[in-house]
């Protein structure tokens, strides 16, 4: 009876068995096909009257972005062979950005060997002329963006159809691949988790858990340092701005603009470190430690009119540096010594807000790690700019709020802690107190004490919102407008056209502009201008992957509704965060929203590990939090290897 049982089963499982394979072989093939076809290799020689560097944008329409672009060195002398594979139809519009103090010679264009057929779409702040096989471009006296716009034609035109078709297979093929694996694993569902539960356990992880929050500390402190020593005056985007309000505050004027009053002049402290948006040259480090030794400039100068960018935000984004304001003022501090000393203060503070957190975290504690240990979050939580304030408050409440739905602390106990956090979380930036939500997942901790949860959800997120709204509506006067935009047209389009906004913003995150802002997430440090190691982003990645794995195997279940539900509200979040930016910095019918940053979104990532994330046996928990860990530091070694160079030996490149 048992073998007929067993050749029944055998039977049945049969033509599964062979549709997986079957699936499995198509993809593979596809793959094979496609993957030497669904490209074209561009080629051309380059030159410069003196040494410098070319970005070159490709994209199917002229939509450019960062992520879909290529540096390449030039240098006086014979013209240098350089190349670039491009995949699909991204080569058919090209964008030639020379360095703007130099002549280039571009010459002997190749599509795939083949001499390139192209039309000149665009020529901006430069002279184009032939010279045979070349093009000479002779950028404008005081130009700042030259560039030059081409579309591939003809013979170059079919040759990026051809590789846009193989792409289009390429995809089809990968997507076959992935789903062939998922049918398999889930056909082996119930194996693979009794395997994984079966794991020993691993007597360390206990103690590990136990001193998430130290080791957390000290990696902060450590890496968190080194950002603040290694950066340079100004290198933090926006930097004048938040010491201008620094000045402010400690000149009286906390709230708005300090007008015509006499105040210091921050821009005489700058010297060579200023302007990075164009200063892209590396320094010395005698330039270096020049401009730190230099004395602060406390003395108020009539007619100074300080940067506005930062006017909106609540002073306490900058209590300690204006302490250290005050005091170096009062002591005779150089420059630099302020300027360490408020970094330093910032990161003290985040680090004190995350480790608290953490140690109370109960689901979602390595994730809280991953997130304060990204280079992107360590960058700014060791600067003079409010976004150290905003993410170590966030993941401090996001700590919190886990530990009170885990158990890990008391509804009575936490009722301090959480008037401290939702009410300094509800002056924080513009749209960070959508965060407060995360207080709903609670419930099943005010089953277990007499305490109401609809009150405290009044007390801890509906108040708290409707003071952030109403400062938000009081500092709306003091938002930053791009030049060109109208937030008045912007706000008609928003009443007459509804989906415009989220078409805006959907558009935002597809194809490069999204892969561009995950990398920005995981750290493109400076004026988004020093860049990781390509490696470093798939590390990151991995480690975020990592973290969904990272939960304990004992900790209470999740009900059913939260993972929706804290998909929906992440959905909701990012509608909040980008709204000002396309009030006040996208222009009227831009196809996208502008001026979105990847570490915006540092606590929505967070916020999704902490609720979504997935509980596992010791053994694999004990390799997802090594890879974590392993990762953590790799990064941030990197990212301070890459803000040496870039500041100090290559200069610096989008």
């Amino acid at each position: 009876m048992t073998h007929g049982r067993t050749d029944t089963l055998a039977r049945r499982r049969l033509p599964a068995i062979v549709a997986r394979v079957a699936l499995a072989v198509v993809a593979i093939v596809l793959l094979a096909l496609a993957l030497p076809r669904r490209s074209v290799e561009l080629t051309f020689q380059a030159q410069a009257s003196t040494a410098g560097r070319l970005q070159l944008f490709h994209d199917a329409d002229g939509a450019y972005s960062e992520y879909a672009s290529q540096w390449f060195a030039l240098s006086p002398g014979a013209p240098r062979p350089q190349a670039l594979a491009i995949a699909g139809d991204d080569a058919r519009h090209l964008r030639v950005d020379p360095p703007a103090t130099a002549a280039t010679r571009l010459c002997a264009l190749r599509v795939d060997g083949q001499a390139a057929q192209f039309t000149q779409v665009h020529a901006g702040e430069l002279d184009v002329r032939r010279e045979g096989d070349c093009l000479v471009l002779a950028p404008h006296a005081q130009a700042r963006d030259p560039q030059l716009i081409l579309r591939l034609e003809g013979a170059s035109a079919a040759q990026v159809k051809r590789a846009a078709r193989w792409q289009r297979i390429f995809v089809a093929g990968s997507l076959l691949l992935v789903l062939a694996v998922v049918f398999a694993l889930w056909r082996r569902r119930a194996a693979l988790g009794a395997r994984l539960r079966a794991w020993p356990a691993v007597p360390a992880l206990a103690v590990l858990d136990r001193r998430a929050h130290w080791l957390c500390a000290a990696l902060m402190l450590a890496f968190g340092l080194g950002h603040a020593v290694l950066t340079p005056p100004g290198a933090v985007a926006d930097e004048e701005a938040h010491l201008a309000k620094v000045i402010r505050i400690a000149g009286g004027f906390a709230f708005g603009d300090s007008g015509d009053a006499p105040m210091p002049d921050p821009r005489r402290m700058y010297g060579p470190f200023k302007d990075y948006t164009v200063n892209k040259a590396p320094f010395t480090a005698a330039q270096l430690a020049a401009q730190r030794a230099q004395p602060l400039q406390c003395t108020a100068v009539a007619g100074t009119r300080l940067a506005k960018g930062a006017n909106g935000y609540f002073p306490h984004h900058y209590a300690l540096p204006t302490l250290a304001w005050v005091g170096g003022c009062a002591a005779g501090l150089s420059f630099g010594g302020f300027l360490l000393l408020a970094r330093l203060l910032n990161l003290l503070l985040a680090v004190a807000l995350v480790a608290w957190g953490v140690a109370r975290a109960r689901r979602g504690k390595w994730a809280l790690v991953l997130v304060a240990l990204l280079p992107m979050s360590l960058f700014q939580m060791a600067s003079l700019s409010a976004d150290a304030l905003t993410l170590s408050l966030t993941l401090a409440w996001l700590g919190l709020v886990s530990g009170l739905a885990g158990g890990g602390i008391s509804v009575a106990r936490a009722q301090g802690p959480l008037w401290l956090l939702s009410l300094s979380i509800a002056l924080l930036k513009p749209g960070a107190a959508w965060i407060l939500a995360a207080l709903l997942f609670c419930r099943p901790a005010y089953a277990r004490e007499p305490r109401a949860f609809a009150l405290d959800l009044v007390k801890f997120v509906a108040l708290p919102w409707v003071i952030h709204a109403a400062w938000i509506l009081a500092a709306v006067g003091d938002a930053p407008v791009l030049a060109g935009v109208d937030p008045k047209a912007n706000l008609a389009l928003l009443t007459a056209h509804p989906f415009a906004f989220p078409r805006q913003l959907l558009n935002a995150f597809s194809g490069g502009e999204g892969l561009l802002l995950w990398q920005r997430l995981i750290g493109v440090l400076g004026w988004l201008d020093v860049r990781l190691s390509p490696w470093a982003y798939w590390a990151g990645t991995g480690a975020v992957l990592a973290a969904v794995w990272s939960h304990p195997a004992d900790a209470p279940p999740r009900p059913r509704e939260v993972a929706p539900l804290a998909c929906l509200f992440a959905l909701g979040a990012t509608a909040v965060l980008a709204l000002p930016l396309f009030l006040y910095w996208t222009p009227t019918g831009a196809p996208a929203v502008l001026g979105l940053q990847g570490r915006y979104f540092l606590p929505t990532l967070a916020f999704l590990l902490t609720w979504c994330g997935l509980r596992s046996p010791d053994r694999l928990r004990a390799a997802c939090i090594a890879l974590i860990l392993l990762a953590v530091v790799a990064l941030n070694v990197d990212a301070l290897l890459r803000l040496h160079d870039a500041y100090f030996v290559t200069g610096r490149v989008p």
